[in-house]
């Protein structure tokens, strides 16, 4: 739990001089929605995934979050990154992993190269990048 308390605090979300609260985060950031398939989310009633692609404010992160509430498993299309990241996205969270590997800072979490992740089964998959230098 201090882990991800530690993560959301290093949001980059300092707009005008004050930190934002999540809802006006969401309401001011970039975000892609997505299914198991890119630019394809189902809003239907019956869905049980979701993913979407988030750039933070100040455009120093990328975020990619997929949500399994499926009973199996789900593979999720990954977003391309611009080639001046191309290392691949950081794992920072997946809920399916035992600890510590299910929640890492940003510069020790795994580094994923495919162009797919199979989320776990009732799980969630939080990966990022930090746009400014390119090292996470």
């Amino acid at each position: 739990m201090k882990l991800l308390n530690r993560f959301r605090q290093r949001r980059d979300v300092v707009a005008e001089g004050r930190a934002l609260s999540l809802n006006e985060l969401l309401r001011r950031a970039r975000i892609e929605w997505h299914g198991v398939t890119l630019g394809q989310p189902d809003w239907s009633n019956h869905s049980h995934s979701l993913a979407f692609t988030l750039q933070s404010l100040h455009a120093r992160f990328l975020f990619h979050a997929m949500f399994n509430a499926y009973w199996e498993p789900l593979t999720f299309e990954l977003p391309s990154l611009p080639i001046e990241i191309s290392l691949g996205w950081r794992r920072c969270i997946d809920t399916a992993l035992v600890a510590p590997d299910d929640i890492r800072p940003l510069h020790e979490a795994a580094i994923v190269k495919e162009k797919t992740y199979v989320v776990e089964s009732r799980s969630v998959v939080l990966l990022a990048r930090s746009v400014e230098n390119a090292v996470g």
